[in-house]
């Protein structure tokens, strides 16, 4: 796919947007992209296309970045505050 201005992106918290401005540069070109409601952000070529960033070319998926699975939080739940079956 062809990285350039106007292409649709997505970030974890802001939703659906667009690459407003594109610098060039010879290994790494930087985007500059805005999501309404004067949301913006910053983000690489590089990182765009690895898709693991929180700017990515596709739609998130349930799990936000550093979001912690709820089977992990509530077994952390029961550990620190002793709940559970006893």
């Amino acid at each position: 796919m062809k990285i350039e201005q106007g292409t649709t992106v997505y970030h974890a918290e802001y939703g659906k947007g667009y690459i407003l401005s594109i610098t060039y540069k010879r290994q790494n070109n930087q985007l500059f992209c805005s999501f309404g409601k004067g949301n913006y952000g910053f983000t690489t070529e590089k990182a765009l296309r690895s898709g693991v960033e929180e700017i990515t070319l596709e739609p998130h998926t349930g799990h936000q970045r550093g979001a912690i699975p709820s089977e992990i939080e509530q077994a952390l739940r029961e550990l620190f505050t002793g709940g559970g079956d006893t």
